[in-house]
């Protein structure tokens, strides 16, 4: 007979708990002893896959199939409506036309379906999947008994190799599930599942520890004198075998969500961090990701987890609103608040965690901030990608998404989230003075001509002097190719923490890079940042597109051993769709019998360069042009006059 992993754990209790008794009828005394509060473990969680396929004609009769889902979307038609301000400059999203609903045809509805016991449940699909989702709703049994129908948001975060599908719902213990599924077309997403999750149990569940912040300065700020007291992953059980890279970091926080999960308010205190395991498990089992999706988790019980690696030290990019997940951090509240009060220990708890990192990151929890809405698909962002929307710097995640969360009554509770996270934060202000970093800015070593504007070499190591009181030095890149956008400052992708104080890195062909560094200290603490280079390297031949005419040679005397030469006049080489091209850099060989080259950038004539130099040599040639964007262009103007290119780069700064 197979047994399910709780039923093996209650067994172990049983026999346990039937030795002491034994011994205790056959007169054995037992001595008192003192335990020791049981330390927190790495669990590793059981998930189990039930499959959808299509509409099970039984379960389409039954009462309450088709019944609407608390917590949908629509439910919340005016989400927006007196959570923005009308500022210059930026389209307010109480102005931005919200999609007309979008229910969908009914493509998928399972039968009740009895599982191991779980705690957390979520339903995902095949991310190339050409259907589009429009509701996903699920309903759990617990104690015998089943729930509503329970909407669940579609989370179409891009992860590569991960899989599209929702938000998780939590409850305090169910075995059995039903998923429902509307799309566009009626027709289901392949490789459509609900994954139920049981997060195990540890000893320590019922005694979570928390971490405080280090002792507050002296005679400056330095961001932790206010925080909160936080689960650590360690303390909620976290099995980091399960977790990945996911090295995105947001240089500046601008904002911070307001989240739920879906489903139960009922849960004890001793299984907040079975839920945390459960959802992280979710997020990286069953969406494939390679973290747990929020930076903080919050119970009801006024319990604050540590989500995403380094939440309380840095700023982790995460999946808390797609579209808008750089420049902000997520806190999710663990439980749904479509038909609940939050507790007050609850919204507490929120703002004690807003208030902690609007002192750090210097923002005003009653101010309002514009964000660029991202292009992210499936994320039912209620602006158009590419739209500059003002919002309030705390908000709900229903105020940029199409999406009901964090539920009416945790929504009727923003004004005092903001209020007491303010309030807090004005007294750290009063008391600790403005925000000082414990370890100053690394100066940089100068980077030399091989390095900046262009590094010429696949492969180099820049440098920056030590910094009294640091520990490590966090190294940080942004990068694009030569024709795609380059990111903003506050979207990082951490390269390295390291004790050395230099760095030896590749750089792709083709690819525009800045380096940074900071330092950081004995408890965690970032200071500011140095930019250590902004470089770029040569477009690969490959991507050029040349005209009739050209031909490569071959000589040690060109870089890199080979050119491209012509003797055509009006022979061209163009790089079609260059983004935010600052300066043009071209290296060549010269003679005396050279001709000229003329260089232009959209359509417009920068500068004529002229290979006709007194000597013979390999040299670059750097042109400076008013960002723009457009084709470069690179045209010869002389007949029967060689012109020899090896190299071009396409430089942003």
């Amino acid at each position: 007979m197979t047994t399910t992993p709780r039923a093996r754990r209650a067994a172990r209790t049983a026999v346990t708990t039937s030795t002491v008794v034994a011994l205790a009828l056959a007169g054995v005394v037992l001595p008192t002893v003192s335990l020791p509060v049981p330390k927190a473990h790495a669990v590793a969680p059981d998930v189990e896959d039930v499959l959808v396929r299509g509409i099970d004609p039984d379960a389409r009769q039954e009462k309450g199939a088709l019944d609407d889902a608390v917590g949908h979307e629509h439910d919340a038609a005016a989400e927006t409506a007196g959570d923005t301000a009308a500022v210059e400059g930026a389209e307010t999203l109480s102005d931005v036309p919200a999609p007309e609903p979008d229910e969908g045809a009914l493509a998928a509805l399972s039968e009740r379906t009895t599982t191991q016991d779980f705690m957390v449940a979520g339903v995902t699909w095949d991310e190339a999947s050409t259907a589009t989702v429009t509701e996903v709703a699920v309903r759990v049994r617990e104690s015998g008994t089943w729930s509503e129908w329970q909407s669940l948001g579609i989370d179409d975060t891009d992860v590569a190799g991960g899989r599209a599908g929702t938000e998780p719902l939590v409850t305090a213990g169910a075995d059995g599930v039903q998923a429902r599924v509307r799309t566009d077309s009626g027709v289901p997403p392949t490789g459509l599942k609900v994954d139920v999750v049981d997060p195990g149990t540890s000893r320590a569940d019922a005694s979570v520890g928390q971490e405080s912040a280090p002792a507050a300065s002296a005679d400056a700020g330095t961001g932790t004198e206010i925080r909160p007291k936080i689960v650590s992953r360690s303390g909620w059980g976290a099995d980091e075998s399960l977790s990945g890279r996911w090295p995105e970091l947001s240089g500046k926080l601008k904002a911070i969500y307001i989240h739920h999960t879906a489903g139960t308010n009922s849960y004890k205190e001793s299984q907040s961090a079975a839920l945390v395991r459960g959802v992280y498990a979710y997020h990286t089992k069953s969406r494939g990701w390679p973290d747990i999706g929020y930076q903080f988790l919050v119970d009801k019980f006024g319990n604050i987890f540590e989500g995403r690696k380094k939440s309380r030290w840095d700023n982790p990019v995460g999946a808390q609103a797609g579209g808008y997940n750089t420049g902000t951090i997520g806190i999710s509240a663990m439980g749904s608040f479509d038909t609940a009060q939050p507790s007050s220990a609850l919204v507490t708890a929120l703002a004690r965690v807003v208030a902690w990192k609007s002192y750090t990151y210097g923002i005003n929890p009653r101010g309002t901030v514009v964000l660029p809405t991202g292009g992210s698909t499936g994320s039912g962002t209620r602006a158009k990608p590419g739209t500059d929307v003002r919002v309030p710097t705390v908000l709900m995640h229903r105020t940029t998404n199409l999406t009901a969360c964090p539920g009416q009554y945790l929504a009727a509770k923003m004004g005092t989230i903001r209020a007491g996270a303010d309030s807090r934060r004005d007294a750290a202000i009063k008391k600790y003075g403005s925000i000082v970093p414990k370890v100053k800015a690394p100066t940089r070593v100068d980077p030399t001509s091989n390095q900046v504007p262009v590094q010429w070499n696949g492969r180099s190591t820049y440098r920056w002097k030590p910094v009294s009181g640091a520990v490590s030095y966090q190294v940080l890149q942004r990068y694009a190719k030569w024709n795609e956008g380059m990111p903003y400052t506050y979207y990082w992708r951490e390269v390295k923490l390291t004790s050395a104080t230099s760095i030896t890195l590749s750089q792709s062909t083709g690819q525009s890079r800045e380096l940074a560094v900071r330092a950081v200290d004995s408890d965690h603490r970032r200071g500011p940042l140095t930019s250590l280079a902004r470089t770029n390297r040569a477009v690969s031949p490959s991507s050029w597109k040349r005209s009739s005419g050209w031909k490569k040679v071959t000589s040690s005397s060109y870089f890199g051993d080979y050119a491209y030469r012509t003797t055509t006049k009006g022979a061209y080489v163009q790089l079609p769709g260059a983004k935010q091209v600052r300066r043009v850099v071209i290296r060549g060989a010269t003679s005396p019998s050279d001709g000229r080259l003329q260089v232009r950038v959209g359509g417009k004539a920068i500068e004529t360069l002229d290979f006709g130099r007194a000597s013979d040599g390999d040299r670059i040639f750097t042109v400076w042009v008013p960002r723009t964007s457009g084709t470069v262009t690179l045209k010869t103007l002389d007949s029967g006059k060689p012109v020899r290119i090896s190299k071009i780069a396409v430089a942003r700064w």
